[in-house]
């Protein structure tokens, strides 16, 4: 109910009217003081008072009717019994005639009533907080040494503040512009110092604040009319100027040059020492602490133009990949110019003696050791064993480390050679983020490959993979007073337009694939010499490249393609789409046919899928498994692939009564023509079926079509019982390794499986494993209480594929599964639930039928098509295309028969008009392109609308889903999902607003701590989910409380593998008190002898540990979320990243990079172990024996622990196909 309030006394604060009202509510006789239920809340509004009027007014708005009845009874016009007064005024009280807002009834009925007080006195305090002002009258960005000195690299004089801003807990430095010129501002947010200090400088005098950060400040500027601008919208309600700042990459020119060296340390000199008291309560009041400390200063010129062109007139002379090793050591912040300008020698020595690629490997070794030194500090860079082993210092100078990497370093290559002349070899991609400062360099990582990089395989370091982001590497992100667009342009289409210049080489923009776009991520190129098949000698570039993928003007199916910038770039796109080469086709085996389309011939039921025949398919996956190592092959083949094929892009399914090597593609798959690209391309081979997992979406869905909460949290509590219950058996562990995916890059489940078998209980006395299963089971639960992502049992996730038999009728499905841990194949029969995410419209889950075994004669039973969904190619409409937009170019379902699960009620699917494309009056170029890329960062809407989409479901009770705000988020959605291709973007302003301001509990970050009136408790099933969980403490987590051993190193690379040797020829293999070693050692002993070694196997394996450590070192420090830890050497087993993130998106996008990574070292030690094809299998044993028995040797180094379960899992497989091969053996 609203009441309306009026007779108000001018003046009137609004916390002293909601205090004064809370008074009468909370009271008898409104409230009677005996009720058990808390005190009731609700919201107030006072109108500005009118010109005239000697009142101000009001709107009281109450949680429910009986109370505002109550209260009215007692205090409401015109007879009313009690009175309240303010001052000398008596406050009246009507029913108004206006119904209350839904959306404020809504978060007051959520939301406890809070003690008006509470409020204002934290407006009082951050008022107070903006108050302090300390006076600043010089700026200076340097540059810590090593010797405790700060270095004045750059300084500027000037009358400037600092102040707090509360709400965004940052400092900001303002500079005063002189007239009209714009004011300069440094803003340094609270989670971005690594230290603090605040001291009066000696022998100056000089009063001085000092920042030392973890990454770079942002840099504003804003008009000095801004604050009049403001006040005259404010005042006289004119439209909204534009944003009031802008964002720069440095200070000002005159520190442009330097700010991407410079811009971690910054000095402030104050006006006084009653300035430096000032700053010093300001800390207290936010509970940062100061050190009371003021750097020596020198002006050592380190970052001087001389050193500069002298650095750079060195770096072009140099083998491309080792100066852009070097480069990455300066714009990580770990050398200065004068460092770096003394490594040239010895590197240039390197790489006469040891030529380009070991130099850049070396370098690359040496990055992580500087960081473990310079960013973690020594005490983690050493490790534990230097407390007991009287080890040496470790040297400070970057020349003495650098030494004491040389000396310890061993390169093995494992596949990592850039000038290979394997084709279909992993491709080894440089690294480059753009930050609104700097650019950061890293890699090579070994990524799969794509069209392009395999042509020009033997060029693989004249591409760089190029992403756009913050100074925290999460995305860009701007405020709205912040002119985010305006940045853009300058930095980032900057870059796109004109091209990138690294030590010396300039890169192109080239092109993107479609999901590198979604992480801001393109392709950059550097022009370069191609031999082609014929020997001929060509320049190939960003615009040669292009010309080369085929033809994408004057398409009779897609006349305007290239008038469309987005839709022209996601054509090329398709080239660069991660792929593995196959094999080559005959123009003559390909089938072209046509799309099966309803009856109004606008939709068609096999959009994007054609078919292929069974011995075609069987030759493509014998391909793509003859490229993996030897071992125990799939009990089948994959009867669906996603493809690139030429210029069409899809699925292909295999049909039976396609004879040869022949395949069928349809006008839906056709994109553009490129004639002379006959190898077929496998995006993903579907030969297992995916796990079913719900979501914060589908779940919200769900309920709101009638699925009650007690199903859901079922489910999640089957799935914490799991993972309570994990560490009691080293097979129970296994199994949640293996149903949350993790571990997979280790094989960490079939280890485990093996021990097992073995008789061994849980390694509880192992330090290493207790500290996986603890990373395992926090992301599991994590993933619980953040995501909802909860197993479904007998749920499947499957790609679709059309019956293009016609047997299937309208509202039917056939699915046939083939899961690897069970036995007999699974026919999905009756009512299944079926979705795709993501899930956001009502009518984005449907009930279909599914009709089970294949009957008799059917097509299903000649061909299963096992690990598929098959849809109808019946029916008005094709079902793919009720769930979320779908088609059958490689979109996977969820599909499960759990009866609990199925919806009371399901409603039709939405059906949206395809988005309006953005065209231009020209043929595209790649400056088109360029722009749209920029356009894409700054517009990009989709994770807004989906986040909003699912708050407003949650905070409004009535309606829920149906809510037509929902359903308008939900057409949007469409539309920004289809922005990558139609270069249309979906306008914020056009985003319906959350109901109210404050959000459900379960949407807070993972990072925030402790209680805030921004959040309510959510009584959705997302919320009650989220609430039932609790994440354990990880003690193991604390890098403080606990000296971690990363870095240890040797330093006398000779002498440790004397060591190494000398311990296999004591011959005394066994370790007392390893359970696991000797339990493993008693397997070993049937197959093989385990004390036969020879120095030469001991060292080439000891050699490849020590190349996998180095490789591991240096995937742990690139994937870390901040530079105040390295990843640890069991987050990189288990695959996870335990450390918190304001955007969980990103962590998982690090996590997907970090496990490709791992899997791929992995994968080259185990292609290492296992030898050639014709290595006796017992001799791939003894070689993986060798190097379980050196990782146990060496259990105390970084790595080892890690490389020991790669071992073990060889070890396990090569008895297995031992065992197989005997058997074989046996039946002949």
């Amino acid at each position: 109910m609203e009441v309306f309030i009026t007779h108000i006394t001018p003046g009137t604060s609004l916390h002293k009217l909601k205090y004064e009202l809370a008074n009468v509510l909370h009271s008898p006789p409104v409230r009677e003081p005996s009720s058990l239920t808390p005190p009731p809340n609700f919201e107030v509004f006072l109108f500005p008072r009118k010109r005239r009027s000697i009142w101000q007014n009001a709107a009281l708005t109450l949680p429910s009717l009986d109370l505002g009845n109550i209260f009215l009874q007692w205090y409401g016009e015109p007879t009313p019994r009690r009175f309240l007064s303010l001052g000398s005024s008596r406050v009246h009280f009507q029913r108004s005639q206006k119904n209350a807002r839904p959306e404020v009834l809504e978060r007051i009925r959520r939301q406890p009533y809070e003690d008006p007080r509470i409020a204002e006195a934290q407006e009082r305090d951050a008022r107070r907080l903006g108050a302090f002002n300390v006076r600043i009258s010089t700026i200076q960005f340097g540059w810590e040494c090593r010797d405790h000195v700060f270095s004045i690299e750059w300084e500027k004089s000037c009358s400037a503040s600092l102040q707090y801003v509360p709400d965004r807990r940052e400092f900001r430095v303002k500079a005063q512009g002189s007239g009209i010129e714009d004011s300069r501002i440094i803003a340094i947010r609270a989670s971005q110092m690594a230290w603090v200090s605040a001291g009066v400088h000696q022998p100056s005098g000089v009063p001085t604040i000092f920042f030392s950060l973890s990454n770079p400040p942002a840099f504003e500027t804003t008009s000095s009319l801004a604050d009049v601008t403001a006040m005259l919208q404010e005042t006289f309600d004119v439209p909204k100027p534009p944003p009031l700042r802008r964002k720069w990459s440095a200070f000002d020119e005159s520190h442009q040059p330097i700010a991407a060296y410079t811009s971690l340390a910054i000095r402030l000199e104050c006006q006084s020492i009653r300035d430096l008291d000032v700053f010093r309560d300001i800390s207290r009041e936010v509970h940062i602490h100061p050190d009371n400390f003021a750097y020596h200063v020198e002006r050592r010129g380190l970052f001087a133009q001389n050193l500069r062109d002298e650095y750079s007139m060195w770096a072009r002379r140099q083998p491309w990949i080792v100066a852009f090793q070097v480069e990455a050591l300066l714009r990580a912040w770990l050398l200065d110019f004068v460092e770096v300008l003394r490594l040239l020698r010895p590197v240039e020595q390197l790489i006469r003696t040891k030529g380009r690629e070991y130099t850049a490997a070396l370098l690359r070794d040496f990055m992580v050791r500087a960081k473990g030194l310079f960013w973690y500090g020594e005490d983690n860079f050493r490790g534990p064993a230097a407390a007991t082993d009287n080890l040496p210092a470790t040297p400070r100078d970057p020349v003495d480390l650098f030494t004491l990497v040389c000396a310890g370093f061993v390169h093995k290559p494992m596949n990592t050679a850039f000038d290979t002349s394997d084709a279909t070899a992993p491709f080894h991609c440089l690294r480059v983020t753009v930050t609104p400062t700097t650019m950061l360099l890293e890699g090579p990582f070994p990524e799969r490959s794509n069209r392009v990089m395999r042509t020009y395989y033997r060029s693989q370091d004249c591409f760089l993979r190029v992403s756009f982001q913050d100074e925290d590497r999460l995305q860009l992100r701007f405020d709205r007073e912040v002119d985010g667009r305006d940045f853009l342009g300058r930095r980032v289409k900057s870059c796109l337009l004109n091209g990138i210049t690294i030590a010396g080489v300039h890169f192109d923009f080239l092109a993107y694939s479609q999901s590198a776009l979604k992480e801001h991520a393109v392709w950059f190129v550097k022009p370069f010499k191609h031999v082609d098949d014929m020997g001929y000698i060509h320049i190939v570039d960003a615009a040669s490249i292009i010309a080369s993928l085929g033809t994408f003007k004057g398409l009779p199916f897609d006349p305007n393609l290239t008038k469309c910038p987005a839709r022209y770039a996601a054509r090329i796109s398709q080239a660069f789409t991660a792929t593995d080469a196959s094999i080559t086709v005959d123009v003559g085996h390909v089938i072209y046919g046509n799309d099966m389309k309803d009856s109004t011939g606008k939709r068609a039921f096999t959009d994007g899928v054609g078919t292929i025949s069974p011995q075609l398919a069987q030759e493509i996956w014998r391909a793509l498994q003859e490229k993996k190592r030897r071992g125990r092959r799939d009990r089948s083949y994959p009867r669906a692939y996603q493809i690139r094929f030429q210029g069409s892009k899809g699925m292909l399914s295999v049909d039976y009564t396609l004879t040869g090597r022949s395949i069928l593609l349809r006008p839906s798959m056709i994109k553009f023509e490129s004639p002379d690209s006959l190898t077929i391309e496998v995006a993903k081979a579907f030969h297992k079926p995916g796990a079913y997992y719900l979501n914060r979406p589908l779940i919200m869905l769900l309920e709101g079509l009638g699925v009650p909460h007690k199903v859901f949290q079922d489910l999640q509590d089957d799935a914490v019982r799991s993972v309570k219950e994990s560490v009691e058996s080293l097979e129970r562990s296994a199994r949640l390794l293996e149903v949350h995916g993790l571990g997979a890059s280790f094989r960490l489940t079939s280890a485990m499986l093996g021990l097992h078998r073995l008789g061994l209980d849980p390694l509880h006395d192992d330090f290493f494993w207790q500290q996986m299963m603890d990373f395992a089971i926090n992301h599991v639960l994590r993933e619980l209480k953040h995501r909802a992502r909860i197993p479904v049992p007998n749920g499947w996730t499957l790609v679709g594929v059309a019956d293009v038999h016609g047997y299937l009728e309208e509202g039917e499905i056939f699915a046939c599964i083939d899961a690897p841990d069970r036995t007999g194949l699974i026919y999905l029969e009756g009512r299944t639930l079926v979705s795709r995410s993501p899930t956001i419209h009502p009518g984005d889950a449907q009930i279909v039928h599914a009709i089970g075994r294949p009957p008799a004669g059917s097509p299903f039973e000649r061909e299963s098509l096992r690990n598929t969904i098959v849809f109808p190619v019946k029916g008005t409409r094709p079902l793919p295309s009720y769930l979320g937009g779908g088609d059958l170019d490689g979109d996977e379902y969820n599909v499960t028969t759990m009866p609990e699960l199925l919806p009371r009620k399901t409603y039709h699917p939405a059906e949206y008009d395809p988005a309006k494309r953005k065209y231009v009056d020209h043929d595209s170029t790649m400056a088109d392109v360029a722009e749209f890329v920029a356009e894409y960062i700054s517009s990009d809407t989709l994770g807004i609308i989906a986040t909003t989409w699912l708050i407003r479901a949650d905070q409004n009770l009535e309606l829920g889903i149906l809510d037509p705000e929902c359903l308008k988020l939900a057409a949007l959605h469409s539309d920004a999902v289809d922005y990558p291709k139609s270069g249309q973007p979906v306008p914020i302003d056009q985003i319906p607003r959350y109901m109210f301001r404050e959000k459900p509990d379960w949407s807070a970050p993972e990072t925030f701590i402790g209680k805030s009136n921004d959040y309510y408790k959510s009584s959705r099933a997302i919320g009650e989910l989220y609430r039932s969980i609790d994440l354990p403490a990880l003690r193991s987590v604390d890098r403080v409380a606990r000296r971690e051993e990363h870095m240890e190193m040797r330093d006398d690379r000779e002498g440790a593998l004397t060591y190494i040797i000398g311990q296999f020829r004591a011959g005394q293999p066994s370790r007392r008190g390893n359970e696991v070693f000797e339990a493993v050692l008693g397997r070993v002993a049937r197959f093989i002898c385990p004390n036969s070694f020879d120095d030469a196997t001991v060292t080439s394996v000891w050699e490849l540990y020590c190349t996998y450590a180095s490789r591991l070192r240096a995937i742990c420090a690139d994937h870390t979320l901040s530079r105040s830890a390295i990843l640890t050497e069991e987050e990189a087993v288990v695959g996870t990243i335990v450390a918190k993130c304001s955007q969980p998106r990103k962590r998982r996008d690090m996590m997907g990079q970090l496990r490709e990574q791992t899997a791929m070292l992995v994968g080259d030690v185990r292609t290492e172990l296992d030898g050639e094809d014709d290595m006796p299998l017992q001799e791939s044993l003894r070689r993986a024996w060798i190097a379980f028995r050196i990782a146990t040797i060496e259990e105390k180094y970084f790595g080892a622990r890690s490389f020991g379960w790669a071992a073990l899992g060889a070890v396990f497989d090569a008895i297995k196909e031992i065992e197989e091969e005997e058997r074989t053996v046996s039946r002949r």
